[in-house]
C-alpha cells in the first residue's frame, strides 16, 4: 500500500488513502468485519478506517499510534520530527535515525495515565524476563526494512504523525476500539500518545509485553498476550 517506491516518483502519504486501500483489502478478501492488530503508523491508519468506515472492522487493537495532536506538548514533537525529515534530506539516513529515535524515546514525565489492563497472566514475573532473540524471519525483513527507511522518515513520518483523528466519530466505536501501548515504554511518545487516545475516548489502555516494537523485541510473550485479549468476548 506504499505508492512511492525507490526508484519512482516519492510523495507524501496520507492516512486517508492507505484507510481506503486497506478498505478495499478487507471486502475483496473477507466475508464479514475482521479484527485487525496495527503498531505505529498502520495504527494510525487504522484509525483513520473506523472513522470513515466504522462497520470495516469488527474490533481494531492500536498499538501506540504517535497521534501528536492529542499531547499537550504536541508541537515540541512536530518541530522535532520536522527536524528528523530535514536531516533525512539533508544528512542521511544515519542522522535522520539517530534523531527519530530520540524523539520517539525521551522519557517524558507527567505521560497521561488511563485505566490500564494486562490481558491475560503475562505480567506475573515479566520483569525477570528478557527480550527475545530476532527470529530468522525478521533477520531477513530487515535488509528490506532499511531500504523503505527514506521514503518513511521523508514522506510518512510527518503526513502520519500531524494526522488529525476524529475523536467525534471513533468515540462511537466503543469498546470495539482497543487503544494499546507496549509498557517498556511507559513514559515515551508513542506510549504518551496511545494514552491520551484512551484517555480522551473513555476506554483502558491496554498493555502489552515489550515496548514500541513489542512483537518483534518479545514474539512469544507477545503472541500469548494478544491470543488472551482476542479470546476475550
Amino acid at each position: 500500500m506504499v505508492s512511492a517506491w525507490p526508484g519512482t516518483e516519492r510523495r507524501d502519504q496520507h492516512p486517508a488513502v492507505f484507510a481506503e486501500d486497506v478498505r478495499g483489502l478487507v471486502e475483496e478478501l473477507f466475508d464479514e468485519p475482521p479484527t485487525a492488530f496495527a503498531f505505529s503508523s498502520s495504527a494510525i491508519t487504522t484509525l483513520e478506517l473506523l472513522a470513515r468506515h466504522p462497520g470495516t472492522l469488527r474490533r481494531a487493537i492500536v498499538h501506540e499510534p504517535p497521534v501528536l495532536g492529542l499531547l499537550p506538548d504536541a508541537q515540541r514533537h512536530r518541530d522535532a520530527l520536522e527536524a528528523v525529515r530535514t536531516a533525512a534530506r539533508t544528512e542521511g539516513m544515519d542522522e535522520a535515525t539517530r534523531l527519530m529515535t530520540e524523539v520517539m524515546t525521551a522519557p517524558e514525565p507527567g505521560a497521561d495515565s488511563p485505566d490500564v489492563r494486562h490481558p491475560g497472566d503475562w505480567l506475573d514475573g515479566y520483569a525477570e524476563t528478557s527480550p527475545e532473540p530476532p527470529t530468522p524471519e525478521l533477520l531477513e525483513l530487515l535488509p528490506r526494512l532499511g531500504e523503505l527507511q527514506p521514503l518513511f522518515l521523508e514522506h510518512i513520518l510527518i503526513p502520519f504523525t500531524t494526522h488529525e483523528v476524529d475523536l467525534a466519530t471513533l468515540g462511537e466505536v466503543g469498546p470495539r476500539l482497543v487503544p494499546a501501548a507496549g509498557i517498556d515504554s511507559r513514559g515515551q511518545l508513542p506510549h504518551r500518545a496511545a494514552a491520551a487516545l484512551a484517555t480522551k475516548l473513555g476506554l483502558p489502555l491496554t498493555e502489552f509485553p515489550g515496548g514500541h516494537l513489542g512483537p518483534t523485541e518479545r514474539p512469544a510473550q507477545f503472541a500469548r498476550a494478544l491470543r488472551a485479549l482476542l479470546a476475550e468476548v
